[in-house]
């Protein structure tokens, strides 16, 4: 088959639907077929096999209203298509991707509120859990030479994102604890307006490190180094970067959102907050109990490898396409 794996156009390299595209490339290569990850743009038909939207309202509606047969997509929700512009329109974006062969997303509690608004879509909604590179994120390897305790927060700077909130809550640890805790913060500029806070947050604050858009080469010597991976996200899809820090043995904080519930089980393979006051008392145990720390990192990483491979990602995705083509039947 040859698969087309298409992102919003605006993602950078670094961005979750670019790691999500090119890690499913990777696994269909390996099975034999050829994809390719292309950035949104028009005149695609007839050049693939299969079309998948990575994205269901800004790539899967655009390909349905290029007149792309929806029978040859796939679309596969991945976090602000259903938690901000689903919420706000359902019935509107309902009707723009309602053609579309089969939708993904990455949890059931994902697929029941798209079935809140769209119960006729039951034997369209597939679940199929994100994978992460177990072979590249992992404990063994070098670790960033930084000043300790270092909080690192990853991902696309942008307002849902909440990446200036991250320097607020460590300032108020600091403050707590009497300690000089370090802030790194990774990710590409993907808001100005985010960006311009947190720069100003940042300013006059040594202890804050704005590390740019790192590679996915150097990821993995951040993650190892954190003494905690802080996400401070409104709402996510399932996140690339909790994955691959859990992979790396990194304790995780996360924001007590449904997307970071899928991955975290509180006490046991990592932590979760609502509020200021819910962080300092959860940091207070990452600082104070080595123990129960160690014990987390464990079986987050033990999580991943059993759950989250490329190859059996790759082999449910593959079926659906198989259908598409009616080369033979998918079930859930």
């Amino acid at each position: 088959m040859r698969i087309a794996l298409i992102i919003p156009e605006d993602t950078p390299p670094t961005g979750g639907n670019s790691i999500s595209a090119r890690r499913m490339q990777k696994g269909l290569e390996e099975a034999g077929h050829t994809a390719d990850v292309i950035w949104y743009r028009p005149g695609l038909d007839g050049q693939y096999d299969v079309y998948h939207a990575w994205n269901a309202s800004r790539v899967g509606g655009r390909l349905v209203e290029e007149g792309i047969n929806p029978e040859q997509i796939v679309a596969t929700w991945t976090g602000t298509d259903l938690w901000q512009d689903w919420v706000k329109a359902p019935a509107a974006l309902k009707q723009r991707i309602d053609p579309i062969r089969y939708e993904v997303t990455f949890t059931e509690d994902a697929r029941m509120r798209l079935l809140a608004d769209a119960p006729d879509w039951a034997d369209r909604l597939v679940v199929i859990p994100p994978s992460v590179d177990i072979d590249h994120f992992t404990p063994e390897g070098l670790a960033a030479a930084v000043q300790k305790p270092l909080v690192l927060v990853a991902g696309g700077v942008r307002p849902v994102k909440r990446s200036a909130w991250a320097i607020d809550l460590v300032e108020s640890l600091r403050r707590a604890r009497g300690e000089d805790i370090q802030l790194a913060i990774a990710g590409p500029v993907r808001e100005e307006g985010e960006w311009k806070r947190v720069t100003e947050k940042a300013a006059g604050r040594s202890w804050v490190h704005l590390l740019g858009d790192l590679s996915r080469d150097e990821m993995p010597k951040w993650y190892r180094a954190a003494d905690v991976f802080l996400n401070t996200s409104e709402v996510e899809g399932v996140s690339n970067a909790i994955m691959e820090a859990m992979a790396c043995g990194a304790l995780v904080l996360a924001t007590d959102i449904q997307g970071n519930r899928a991955l975290i089980t509180p006490g046991r393979t990592g932590l979760v907050f609502a509020d200021e006051a819910q962080f300092l008392e959860q940091m207070n145990v990452v600082l104070s109990q080595p123990g129960a720390v160690a014990d987390m990192q464990d079986a987050a990483r033990r999580q991943i490898v059993a759950r989250h491979s490329i190859a059996h990602e790759a082999a449910r995705y593959e079926r659906l396409y198989e259908d598409c083509l009616s080369i033979r039947g998918c079930c859930r």
